[in-house]
């Protein structure tokens, strides 16, 4: 094992019989070569293919191996998979939950939930490993990724940093599909609905080959309209009225997973009350609290531009936007598009913070605040007596200027909130998403 650094975990390493070598890990790859002539080299997806190890490993003649694509050998039950470039966590956890209540112990795992190594590894195993998959462990996946229903979600610009381009990044998420086997479910959004042509460069990779499509559009093989989802093809059809899902947002994502679930077995009411009752992860779209007829949304995981102006378009109008920080993609998004997604104002900050305040204030009231603290500050007192609508934070970008992760940011969303809104109320997670009215 080559790490960067002596830390605790060295000595657990040690104890399973792993010779830990700490320093130039490109260095420590070539020495492990020399001394050993062949074997397998197992890179974390966080190690880029362009990285000075992942180099001497390939130059030494080592067999190149992802944590996904060993966890995946390793793993003896049934595969269903989910990539994209939102919304991914939330439907793994989704078709997790439906399989598990209905009888198929289901795991989450891979890039959510638990490392698809240490799901393998348990005793009884799941039936199922639902797989969130990221483009980064995609780079180093095989035919040991055979998923009977794959679905990729969507598809914005997004990690351009380590793609370098749309195109490479595009192909990345569609090998997923790569290694399914005959008969298994590939999922696409409708072409109506993508303007990548997810379906039109599948349909070219695997010519002949069938797959089907979701969305809102009537085109989709699998709709969500009129709060339910129904299938083309048969009189599938689930109730979702109420959810988290019933919305034209993320109607498409519930569409997306009654096809999987009816393929794997479960019926159209079964399907209705899994997504009926699905409970959000933390910092998508959470309502911490409400002021009033306002409240107060943290959904710190909304890292990309679509992702903001999605958000945008889910919350409660009108829209105080508090954005920003540092940007994983050039800033293409217009004052226009966020004032048109519903959004009266803007409260930027973090690194791109001014970028963002001159790039939108020709369309929107914007205030540069630098910090988090002081944006929630203003927004609260910017609320006139007997406003409504809501304060979402949607950066639209990674944390990493002024904040660990993404979970610190929006848990410092709450705690500002709560300290700065004029008669803050807490929301419980029950009254969080079930009332229509917040």
């Amino acid at each position: 094992v080559a790490v960067r650094a002596a830390d605790s975990a060295t000595d657990a390493l040690a104890a399973f019989g792993a010779r830990v070598m700490v320093g130039d890990p490109a260095a420590s790859v070539a020495e492990w070569a020399r001394e050993h002539g062949s074997g397998a080299a197992v890179f974390s997806p966080g190690i880029p293919p362009s990285a000075p190890e992942f180099a001497a490993a390939v130059g030494a003649g080592l067999r190149i191996v992802g944590e996904l694509a060993l966890g995946c050998s390793l793993f003896d039950g049934r595969q269903v998979a989910v990539t994209g470039s939102k919304g991914k966590s939330s439907l793994v956890k989704l078709l997790s939950d439906a399989l598990s209540a209905n009888g198929r112990p289901a795991a989450p795992c891979g890039n959510y939930g638990t490392p698809v190594c240490e799901v393998a590894d348990r005793e009884p195993a799941p039936a199922f490993a639902v797989l969130e998959c990221s483009s980064f462990q995609l780079q180093t996946a095989d035919d040991a990724l055979r998923p009977e229903a794959a679905v990729l979600l969507n598809l914005s610009v997004d990690h351009l940093d380590r793609h370098g381009t749309l195109e490479a990044y595009r192909d990345a998420k569609l090998s997923l599909f790569d290694w399914q086997g005959d008969g298994a479910l590939a999922l696409l959004p409708a072409p109506d609905e993508d303007p990548f042509g997810l379906a039109a460069e599948f349909a070219r990779r695997h010519p002949g080959r069938a797959f089907a499509t979701f969305g809102v559009s009537p085109g989709a093989d699998w709709r969500f309209a009129d709060h339910a989802v129904s299938s083309s093809s048969d009189g599938f059809r689930a109730d979702v009225r109420g959810s988290y899902f019933d919305n034209d947002v993320l109607g498409p994502a519930a569409a997306a997973a009654c096809a999987v679930l009816h393929r794997l077995g479960l019926s159209s009411d079964a399907a209705g009350r899994a997504l009926r009752a699905f409970e959000p992860l933390p910092h998508r779209m959470s309502r911490v609290g409400a002021s009033g007829g306002v409240v107060w949304i943290d959904n710190s995981k909304a890292t990309s531009l679509a992702a903001l102006l999605a958000s945008v378009r889910m919350a409660p109008k009108p829209v105080r936007l508090l954005a920003g920080g540092r940007l994983k993609e050039p800033l293409s998004t217009t004052g226009k598009e966020v004032l048109d997604s519903g959004a009266e104002i803007a409260y930027t900050l973090g690194e791109c913070g001014a970028e963002m305040a001159r790039a939108w204030s020709a369309a929107l009231p914007v205030r540069d605040c630098g910090t988090l603290e002081e944006a929630v500050r203003r927004a609260a007192a910017d609320l006139a007596p007997g406003a409504c609508g809501s304060v979402l934070l949607a950066p639209g970008t990674a944390s990493f200027d002024q904040f660990r992760n993404f979970e610190e940011r929006g848990d410092a969303f709450a705690r500002l909130a709560r300290s700065f809104a004029p008669s803050f109320q807490p929301l419980s997670p029950s009254t969080a998403h079930s009332d229509p009215n917040l």
